[in-house]
């Protein structure tokens, strides 16, 4: 009796602790590695979905967390490590102390301003760099920092983990030409005899040219598709609507898929001090470039329709942006000549489109081209991790079944909007923006970010198609009682 007892005893014990390391392992849902070095700095990478800073780690699947913060250091830095022991565990996370393999290869130099430090990892080998890592950087505690990061909380600890942590070995240098390629290399030289063409400059007329090379590039950012989508509702209806939309899916889609497959360092993260203005991700193609060669050719298209030649509307933007990105030390020469490239590329083929026609309404209208156009993009978003291809999945998608259930936008699709078109499009945008932005501000979830963007571009479309035009049109059409 006593023997089947203690027998008893015995088992409830093993299967309680066994419960409960289960529950203990269930609890834990994050780990990250802390990567130090003996100067009190810390591995540290920025994010694409919220621009925020954070140490390495992510979500515990399959593999245990230990494995798990090993893991996810390897994919968005492509830094090799060992976690040595547990630093701390906050909230459902474990922070590891962590040390690299090999060396950590850094620039030598740090500025002030830490946005642009100089203690900047070669991480663009990285599997996960320009997909889901903006950067990486080796930076020591401070305010900024704090005030950026993706987990404060987090962050206010880096001080006193610093204490028990064990620093790494660093490998500065005051480039990484030698792990470029030597064509990359050469292609530098181009950057570097543009900048210091126009630095050797009287200093009065360098210094105008180099304030205003910098405030030009602008002038490819792809804010700018957003704001010509009132113009073109305000001045064109639907029609002229849907191309700007068309020409920013192909542009957007092309230089991501451009950027990811050919993986070329931009020239500041081989030779830093060649960085005249801030960058991530990746080099081949420009998207400024790209960009500015679409939006500035709708321009000119609209503005032929009226009679008027005025072609320099497209090449004088052009070719500032371009150069602008040169000197800048953001692009190649090649990179901004295969932007120009993809920019008319995607031009010609909405021009094409929007004069063709099917069965006597607009292509450009047809839902079943949009059905195409997501589907295209289908297998990028499921293979590629990065989230612009989803969203453009989404929105190509939306704007398909938005056409669908939109007879009387898609009859009036040529009926400029006027300023109620203006206006009804650029709140339902101001709006959208404001909760994307919002909601990244606010998470610290990557999947609430996604999913918030994602649900954004879905509205988006639903917005211009069914809603705006229906909305202008029932206070602007007479009736016909």
């Amino acid at each position: 009796m006593m023997r089947n007892t203690l027998l008893f005893l015995f088992l409830s014990f093993i299967s309680l602790s066994t419960l409960s390391a289960t529950n203990d392992t269930q609890q834990i849902k994050g780990a990250a590695c802390f990567v130090s070095d003996a100067q009190g700095r810390v591995l540290v990478t920025r994010d694409i979905l919220n621009n925020r800073i954070s140490i390495p780690g992510g979500y515990v699947d399959t593999d245990t967390p230990s494995d798990a913060a090993v893991r996810e250091t390897l994919e968005e830095t492509g830094i090799a490590v060992k976690a040595v022991g547990e630093l701390v565990r906050q909230d459902s996370a474990i922070i590891y102390d962590c040390v690299a393999l090999s060396p950590i290869p850094v620039h030598d130099t740090a500025s002030q301003d830490y946005e642009i430090q100089q203690a900047a990892v070669a991480a663009w080998n990285a599997e996960h760099f320009g997909r889901e890592v903006r950067a990486v950087y080796m930076m020591a505690p401070n305010d900024a920092m704090l005030d950026d990061a993706r987990f404060p909380k987090q962050v206010a600890l880096f001080p006193e983990l610093l204490l028990s942590a064990t620093p790494s070995v660093m490998e500065t240098s005051p480039n990484f030409s030698h792990k470029a390629s030597a064509f990359t290399v050469w292609n530098t030289g181009l950057n570097r005899h543009f900048q210091q063409f126009i630095e050797r400059l009287p200093p009065s007329l360098s210094s105008l040219l180099s304030a205003g090379l910098f405030a030009v590039s602008a002038l490819g950012n792809g804010a700018l598709f957003f704001l010509l989508l009132p113009i073109a509702m305000a001045t064109g209806g639907l029609k002229r609507t849907a191309g700007v939309v068309l020409v920013a899916v192909l542009v957007t889609v092309i230089t991501h898929f451009g950027k990811l497959h050919f993986s070329v360092p931009r020239p500041f993260y081989v030779f830093p001090d060649l960085q005249r203005d801030l960058a991530s991700g990746f080099a081949f193609p420009s998207g400024h470039t790209a960009t500015a060669f679409a939006v500035w050719g709708l321009a000119y298209s609209w503005v032929k329709q009226t009679g008027k030649k005025a072609l320099w509307i497209w090449l004088v933007p052009t070719t500032l942006v371009a150069l602008s990105r040169v000197y800048l030390g953001v692009h190649y020469v090649t990179d901004v000549l295969a932007g120009a490239v993809v920019g008319a590329l995607s031009l010609a083929i909405v021009l094409y489109v929007s004069h063709a026609s099917h069965r006597g309404a607009s292509l450009l209208l047809k839902a079943r081209l949009w059905f195409a156009v997501a589907l295209f993009i289908a297998p990028f978003a499921a293979t590629q991790i990065q989230p612009s291809f989803l969203y453009c999945m989404l929105l190509a998608f939306a704007f398909a079944l938005s056409l669908c259930v939109s007879t009387r936008a898609v009859v009036n699709a040529e009926t400029p909007l006027g300023t109620k078109g203006f206006l009804w499009s650029m709140a339902g945008m101001g709006v959208l923006a404001g909760a994307a932005f919002g909601i990244g501000q606010w998470s610290t979830s990557s999947i609430e970010i996604l999913i918030a963007h994602a649900s954004v571009a879905i509205a988006l479309s639903v917005w211009l198609v069914a809603i705006t035009p229906r909305l202008s049109l029932t206070s602007s059409t007479p009736s016909t009682n």
